[in-house]
């Protein structure tokens, strides 16, 4: 099987997937039960997520059965940003490492008495430097720009909504 018909076949099963959960998403979201101060109810906004979700993994199948791929980037915005060249080559360990920080995040917010605002710096951080060039320079400003948004999202969620940050 050649590179071509291997990415379509990816494209392929990725919307599908896609189009599956947000339908799974949109289906649970309407079982929460009603709220006696919410009007439009507890599953509006995960209902709203998840059916665009599923437009979006609609769109990916319509892309893909038309002959273009969605995994593909014509430029990219974090490597390759100074060179000639400017395709990206794919990196489906970087969709995989995304992931599991992701996932390692959450569960470490649910054990971890420690601040959120540190945990979210510390995947930040993570994600920063595994999408970028291998270099001080760029490690540096990954760093920079975790523990700044960071403390942004720690001062607009505990301070500006007075939601309680574990």
């Amino acid at each position: 099987m050649d590179d071509t018909r291997k990415a379509r076949n990816a494209d392929l099963a990725f919307a599908i997937l896609t189009i599956a959960v947000g339908a799974l998403f949109f289906f649970e979201a309407r079982k929460l039960p009603a709220s006696r101060f919410d009007p439009l109810g507890a599953g509006a906004f995960p209902m709203a997520i998840a059916g665009l979700l599923t437009m979006m993994g609609v769109v990916a199948l319509v892309m893909t059965l038309a002959g273009k791929r969605i995994g593909a980037a014509e430029t990219s915005l974090i490597v390759g940003v100074n060179q000639t060249d400017q395709t990206a080559p794919p990196r489906p360990w970087l969709a995989v490492f995304s992931f599991l920080a992701v996932a390692t995040y959450t569960a470490v917010l649910q054990i971890w008495p420690g601040n959120y605002m540190w945990a979210t710096a510390a995947l930040l951080a993570a994600l920063g430097i595994a999408m970028s060039p291998r270099d001080p320079r760029s490690a540096g400003i990954a760093l920079m720009i975790a523990v700044t948004g960071a403390a942004f999202l720690d001062y607009v969620f505990g301070t500006l909504l007075r939601l309680s940050m574990p």
